[in-house]
């Protein structure tokens, strides 16, 4: 953006001590404002005693001022002594031909305590034009003279004439106005050597686009005073701009992740502001959260709930290890462990009650439910040929018609459903099915029988809902995860409530394709039904090569990237367009550090949480243990 200018003197400003109504507000607030001073202006005759009484008095009130002010201020000649820190002001003295948008964001993210300043005077265009004209004149007769001496051109005599030019035309036209400009910037440090390296940092950030400061030297209370939040000028060192480079000088854009409501995820490490905001106000509520092991990922999952319940959220989480238990019986939650042995079971052959929107047409519940099915069944069956998958997709059907469910029925959600032993039978008097029946069979009569061939038995009637699969066998693992999220999903379909889903080490469904292509079908319509899906992995590559991995991804909108391997950071690097400074970042920052990605803002954040809710949350073995031991002693 180009920074027009002229190169004439400013005007200086009305003094500082004008009385203002803006300060004498402040007066008030602050308890500056006497009652001798009030009775005095109400024509009250008080005595010099009662002038007395009255100042004693109002020195034993408390007040505003008594408060915020410090215990003490030392002005020297380079800096101030504000209590126990240091503080210095710089002020810019130049500024470039050319200016950008957003050339201060470096400076506002710096890490670092700045107080930043900027005064604004608007200066009168009719004085200004005339200056101009007066300019332009000078600068033509000076490259007239230099033509007739023979002299080589001026470059910089040129320059300066297209500018004022330039600027006369803008400011005729009525597109820009001229403004005089003044910026200081106050640091602030705990000893001297750290305030030297930060005017350093400062000035070469500055520097490089070659905004120039200086110290305020022999005025460091003025300079201070200019950068408290009292609009005063002190030190009086402008410049003078036209409107585009002034709105180049605004600092819109900023790291800043922070809403005035919403759920605290952490600290954001570039300026320590908090991350604070509610994933249901992104374009959608899904959340992918990718770290290795040990970096925090399942703590971040548990604190995100923790908090998210407080604010009436429902939770549902898929939990492969057992790690919410605590949780869950701390908020009063219900706990559904699944195993061959547990009373508990899920009948996949259920249909949802009732259905919204377009779901809801006759035979479109039936129809989901048999894809569904498909791709549950094809799980438990491995691979099958073509003619055997429509033997099967026929047998489904039929299995539903046993019990009066066809696509012309009305409300199947209220009849009675089969089971598994029911497909099975039908299979096995099926021409081209019996083979299938067979490997079904291990699941109703075999090693596998009662866990998904009954009906179901449990309720989600709790705010927080923890399905547990660690006693289930490996390969049990992935049918168990695609029955829950089933059964999850006909739920959530029949009421339309703010509600989070937590699929612990998603991998686990991503290296199966249906169970794959079922879960990216949960993500890409979980916004319809005011649903968050959270997807937790330290397997990257799992999930990324899988055909459904990226479009899930693409799908949420809040991406969490905690401490990452050498060996997954660069397909991450490619997947998220990472820089090599944030590629950096994950391969050495601690537990519970990463980056935040917002839609299109990028935060690095430090996950913080309380020490009730470190108790709540934390993974760590010695913390689990110790636990642990308190409630047996106990």
């Amino acid at each position: 953006m180009r920074n027009q200018h002229t190169r004439f003197v400013a005007t200086p400003t009305e003094s500082s001590a004008f009385h203002h109504p803006l300060l004498d507000a402040i007066d008030e607030l602050l308890g500056l404002n006497r009652a001798i001073l009030a009775s005095d202006a109400e024509g009250n005759d008080l005595t010099n005693d009662d002038r007395d009484l009255i100042k004693h008095y109002e020195e034993g009130l408390q007040k505003v001022l008594d408060i915020i002010a410090p215990a003490g201020v030392q002005i020297r000649t380079k800096d101030i002594i504000v209590n126990d820190l240091y503080a210095r002001t710089l002020y810019v003295y130049n500024w470039p031909n050319y200016i950008y948008p957003n050339w201060l964001a470096q400076t506002i993210n710096l890490d670092a305590t700045i107080d930043i300043a900027q005064f604004i005077y608007p200066s009168s265009n009719k004085a200004i034009m005339k200056m101009l004209k007066k300019k332009v004149a000078e600068l033509r007769s000076s490259i007239r003279m230099l033509e007739q001496r023979g002299i080589v051109r001026d470059p910089t005599l040129e320059a300066a004439l297209q500018d004022a030019e330039e600027l006369r035309d803008l400011l005729a036209r009525g597109q820009e106005k001229l403004f005089q400009f003044g910026m200081y910037i106050t640091i602030y440090a705990e000893d001297e050597q750290r305030l030297k390296k930060v005017q350093t940092d400062i000035e070469s950030l500055l520097g490089g686009k070659l905004v120039l400061t200086k110290p305020t030297y022999f005025q460091m209370e003025h300079g201070w005073n200019s950068t408290l939040p009292l609009c005063l000028d002190e030190v009086e060192i402008n410049r003078n701009m036209n409107t585009s480079p002034l709105a180049s000088s605004f600092p819109f854009s900023s790291s800043d992740l922070t809403s005035d409501h919403g759920v605290l995820y952490g600290i954001n490490r570039h300026n320590e502001s908090l991350v604070i905001f509610d994933r249901f106000d992104l374009p959608n509520a899904n959340c992918n959260l990718f770290a290795t092991s040990g970096a925090g990922k399942s703590f971040t999952a548990k604190l995100e709930i923790l908090r998210y319940l407080m604010l009436g959220v429902e939770v549902m989480v898929v939990d492969p290890e057992n790690e919410y238990t605590n949780l869950c019986e701390a908020v009063g939650g219900t706990f559904v462990p699944l195993s061959i042995q547990s009373k508990y079971r899920i009948n996949p052959f259920d249909l949802p009650k009732a259905i919204r929107g377009e779901d809801a047409a006759p035979g479109e519940i039936l129809r989901a439910a048999a894809i569904n099915l498909h791709g549950l069944l094809r799980l438990m069956l491995g691979p099958i040929t073509p003619g055997e998958d429509g033997v099967l997709d026929k047998a489904i059907m039929d299995t539903y018609a046993l019990r009066g469910i066809t696509v012309t029925a009305e409300n199947p959600g209220d009849m009675e459903v089969p089971t598994l032993h029911d497909l099975v039978d039908v299979l096995n008097t099926t021409e081209g099915g019996e083979n299938m029946g067979l490997v079904l069979q291990k699941y109703t009569e075999g090693s596998f029988a009662g866990l998904f061939n009954k009906r179901t038995n449990v309720e989600l009637d709790n705010q927080m809902i923890v399905f547990q699969i660690r006693d289930l066998e490996e390969q049990l693992r992935p049918i168990a995860i695609y029955i829950v999220l089933n059964f999850i999903w006909n739920r959530i379909r029949t009421e339309l409530k703010k509600r989070i889903l937590v699929i612990d080490e998603a991998w686990n469904l991503m290296q199966y394709e249906d169970s794959a292509r079922f879960l990216y079908g949960i993500v890409k319509r979980a916004r319809k039904y005011y649903l968050g899906v959270t997807t937790i992995t330290q397997d990257v590559d799992d999930f990324v090569e899988s055909p459904f991995g990226k479009p899930i991804i693409t799908n949420s909108s809040l991406q969490i990237l905690l401490k990452q391997s050498p060996a997954t950071v660069d397909a991450l690097q490619k997947l998220f367009y990472l820089t090599d400074g944030e590629k950096y970042l994950l391969l050495n920052c601690g537990v519970g550090q990463g980056i935040l990605f917002a839609e299109h803002k990028h935060v690095a954040v430090e996950v913080i949480a309380g020490p009730e809710e470190t108790k709540l949350v934390t993974t760590k073995p010695a913390d689990v243990k110790a636990a642990d031991d308190a409630k047996k002693a106990v």
